[in-house]
C-alpha cells in the first residue's frame, strides 16, 4: 500500500487548493513537508526571517486574491512569525501558517524541560481565525480540511496547523483526499434579489450618496465592478486606509486620502454611504461625527462577507451579507 508522510499530505492538500507558492526558511523538523512541496511542484520561497515569511505571504494573497502560505519551525521559528501573525490577522489577510512542533507524547501538555517548545497553538490561537494540531497522523487531513474551510470563512485572516515533527517526518499508510468542494464553500455568498431592489432603490433615491470601500473589494477582486458603480451612481469613492489603490486616484470620482479635509467634507455631505467590505474601524473614525455625519443624517447600505461586521461600529440602515463583487455584479445589472 502507499505511504506518504504527513508532511507529504499537507503538501497534497495544498495543491489541491491550488497553492503555487509557501514561504518560510528551510529546517529539518519538516523536512516532509518540504519534500511534499518539492513532488506537487510547489515553489518554496525562503525569507530571511520568519516574520518576513508571513508579510510576505499576505502580501501574496492581497496582490493575487489566492491563499498565502507560510511556514515557521518549532520554538524560535514559531516564536519569530509571532509579529506577523498579529499585523496580518489584524489587517485581513487570507493567510495558512503550517508549523512544527516537538513530537507527539513530549507536547500538549509539555512534559518538562522539551526542547524548544512552547504551547504554540495556545499562544497563537487568540491572534489569529482559528489555531489546531492533530495529534495522530489519520487526523492530519481533518484539521487540514478544517483549517482551510476557515480559511475561506467570513473575513480573511490568519490560520494556524501546528504538525508535531514525528508526524510531519514519519511515512504511513496514504489517506484519500478530498477536493475543496467537498468541506468548503467554493462559491460567493450572494444577496438575495430583494436586497439588491432595496439597495438600488435607496441609491435612486438618495440626493448625495457615497461609496466607502474597504478591503473586501481587494479581496474580491471587484476593481473594475467599484469603478462601474461609481461611474452609474455618479458618487465620490472614499476609502479604508487598507483599501487605498482598489480604485485608482487619479478618476475623477475617487477621493484620495492625502485630502483629508475633503473626506471629511464629503462624507459629512453623504445622505447616503454605501459601505463595501469595510468595519468602519479606527481609522475611518468608526463612522462617527464629527468626521462622518450622524447616523440620523445618514443612511448606511453595508455590505460584508462576515455577519458580525455588519452594523458593528455605525448602524447599518440595510445590513447585507455578501461577497461585494457578488453584490455589485447584481447592482449593476
Amino acid at each position: 500500500m502507499p505511504t506518504m508522510t504527513g508532511g507529504e499530505v499537507v503538501a497534497r492538500m495544498l495543491k489541491l487548493e491550488g497553492v503555487e507558492k509557501v514561504f518560510g526558511i528551510i529546517d529539518g523538523t519538516y523536512l516532509g513537508f518540504m519534500a511534499g512541496l518539492r513532488k506537487e511542484g510547489i515553489q518554496l520561497i525562503t525569507p530571511r526571517h520568519e516574520t518576513s515569511a508571513v508579510h510576505m505571504a499576505a502580501a501574496y494573497a492581497r496582490l493575487t486574491g489566492r491563499l498565502g502560505v507560510c511556514m515557521a519551525s518549532n520554538g524560535p521559528g514559531v516564536a519569530n512569525a509571532l509579529p506577523g501573525v498579529a499585523v496580518e490577522n489584524g489587517e485581513g489577510n487570507r493567510v495558512l501558517l503550517i508549523t512544527s512542533t516537538r513530537r507527539v507524547g513530549i507536547t500538549y501538555p509539555d512534559r518538562g524541560g522539551t526542547y524548544q517548545y512552547f504551547n504554540q497553538v495556545g499562544v497563537i490561537k487568540p491572534m489569529s481565525k482559528w489555531s489546531g494540531t492533530p495529534q495522530t497522523f489519520a487526523r492530519i487531513p481533518e484539521v487540514m480540511r478544517r483549517a482551510l474551510r476557515t480559511c475561506y470563512m467570513g473575513r480573511p485572516g490568519v490560520v494556524h496547523v501546528d504538525v508535531p515533527e514525528n508526524l510531519m517526518n514519519t511515512p504511513a499508510e496514504a489517506p484519500g483526499f478530498w477536493e475543496p468542494e467537498q468541506y468548503r464553500r467554493s462559491v460567493a455568498i450572494e444577496p438575495s434579489p430583494a436586497q439588491v431592489k432595496q439597495a438600488a432603490e435607496m441609491l435612486r433615491q438618495a440626493r448625495h450618496p457615497i461609496i466607502h470601500a474597504g478591503s473586501g473589494i481587494i479581496h474580491a477582486r471587484a476593481f473594475d465592478l467599484l469603478k462601474e458603480t461609481a461611474e452609474l451612481l455618479a458618487a465620490p469613492v472614499v476609502t479604508s486606509w487598507a483599501a487605498r489603490g482598489c480604485i485608482a486616484e487619479t478618476l475623477d470620482h475617487a477621493i484620495p486620502m492625502i485630502y483629508v479635509e475633503l473626506n471629511n467634507k464629503v462624507r459629512n455631505e453623504a445622505d447616503l454611504v454605501l459601505t463595501l467590505g469595510s468595519r468602519l474601524g479606527e481609522t475611518d473614525w468608526w463612522g462617527k461625527a464629527p468626521y462622518w455625519a450622524s447616523a440620523d443624517k445618514q443612511k448606511m447600505i453595508q455590505v460584508d462577507i462576515d455577519e458580525s461586521i455588519l452594523g458593528m461600529n455605525k448602524p447599518a440602515d440595510l445590513p447585507i451579507l455578501s461577497d461585494v463583487g457578488a453584490f455589485l455584479r447584481m447592482l449593476n445589472s
